[in-house]
């Protein structure tokens, strides 16, 4: 299984800029418990005017059996992030599960721009997120909805083959909104998990690359027209 998260820079400054910042980047810290030293480095690999590639390396602290019982070790973890420029409107995507990429999605902000709060989350309207579900309803596989009226509902979730067809659907859309859902993404013919906030899982066997494609060609314009209907 394949994760990512999608991100909006919010900035006007171009790919040569970020890269100028991120080239050498690395900080090191010690951990407070064991005293050992971590590192935080960020390069880039390739860029041109409308885009921008590279790779985070992070160290977290790991515990490794020994005779003597777990000892601490320092482990570092290599995470791919993307940058393109879409209809004039920045995203950083990073290959990893939530928490670490909304980690390593501030670090990136104090990276290039000093200070957290330049990278900033994705968000899809929820009308723009229906009308793509709507867009992709014999390929719905999983729902959820947040936001609910109900009193003691947090969420709601379907699952199932043709839940547009259902009453409970439509019970539920009156109650909440569309949070989560699960499709066959039609770029790369592949099952995704998708949130509002770009979020993004692939649960079929695809490749980092095919992710990256659904991202760019996707997601991110659903976060486009969102922003241009918030007048952003």
């Amino acid at each position: 299984m394949l994760a990512g998260k999608l991100f909006r820079i919010n900035t006007d400054q171009g790919t040569d800029f970020i890269a100028s910042k991120l080239s050498g980047f690395k900080v090191v810290r010690e951990d407070e418990e064991t005293h050992l030293q971590l590192a935080l480095e960020l390069s880039v690999e390739s860029f041109d005017e409308t885009s921008l590639e590279g790779k985070i390396f992070y160290d977290k602290i790991i515990r490794i059996g020994t005779k003597e019982g777990p000892k601490p070790a320092v482990s570092t973890s290599r995470i791919p992030f993307y940058v393109r420029r879409i209809d004039d409107y920045y995203f950083l995507l990073i290959l990893a599960k939530k928490p670490i990429a909304n980690y390593l999605a501030n670090e990136f902000s104090k990276a290039v721009f000093i200070r957290p709060g330049f990278v900033v989350e994705a968000r899809i309207d929820p009308e723009i997120f229906l009308d793509y579900y709507n867009k992709n309803l014999e390929e719905m596989k999983v729902a959820y909805f947040d936001q609910v009226d109900i009193p003691n509902v947090n969420v709601l979730a379907l699952y199932g083959d043709a839940l547009s067809q259902t009453d409970l659907f439509k019970m539920y859309q009156e109650h909440g909104l569309l949070w989560y859902i699960v499709v066959k993404a039609k770029s790369i013919s592949q099952i995704i998990g998708l949130t509002r906030n770009c979020v993004i899982t692939m649960f079929s066997r695809g490749t980092a690359e095919q992710l990256v494609q659904y991202a760019f060609d996707e997601v991110a314009p659903l976060v486009v027209n969102s922003l241009k209907k918030q007048g952003k």
